[in-house]
């Protein structure tokens, strides 16, 4: 008896130092979102912000998609994002009928759901206003145009 808790306690404790890597992540596969403008800025890949028309955006920025590398610094991966934070779960359209037909090309996702996400264009990158179109809302359904304003 006193043989096998011995053996239990050793392979504990050899766990314990060695450690299982179930309790960390692997945050080098996924794709990280700054939970700040500040933090884009200062990750250094923060491409733009913009200031929405409706008061369902809380924020709305454009980031460089980036994941940690194994070192834990911060690695850039290419691609303009725009992450918006909402008070309800959208998704957006390009085009009003799209919208109309509920037909959205993403929908909230990232740190616990928190954003949206959507792939910019250069060329959209590029322009100063942004119009699309948010579906979802309390009542699941088109809510109209969402003007963004890029912020200078």
């Amino acid at each position: 008896m006193n043989k096998k808790i011995q053996i239990v306690l050793t392979s504990v404790s050899l766990l314990n130092m060695i450690g299982c890597g179930f309790d960390v992540p692997d945050r080098t596969l996924s794709t990280q979102i700054s939970e700040t403008i500040e933090e884009s800025k200062a990750n250094g890949v923060f491409l733009a912000e913009y200031r929405p028309n409706r008061k369902i955006i809380k924020k709305a920025w454009v980031e460089i998609p980036w994941v940690y590398d194994t070192l834990g610094n911060i690695k850039k991966q290419g691609g303009n994002e725009l992450y918006i934070e909402a008070i309800d779960s959208i998704g957006l359209s390009r085009t009003w009928e799209r919208c109309m037909n509920g037909d959205t090309s993403n929908g909230n996702m990232g740190v616990k759901g928190k954003y949206l996400i959507f792939t910019l264009t250069e060329e959209e990158l590029s322009k100063d206003t942004l119009i699309y179109y948010i579906y979802g809302g309390k009542k699941r359904k088109c809510m109209g145009e969402l003007l963004l304003i890029k912020k200078k």
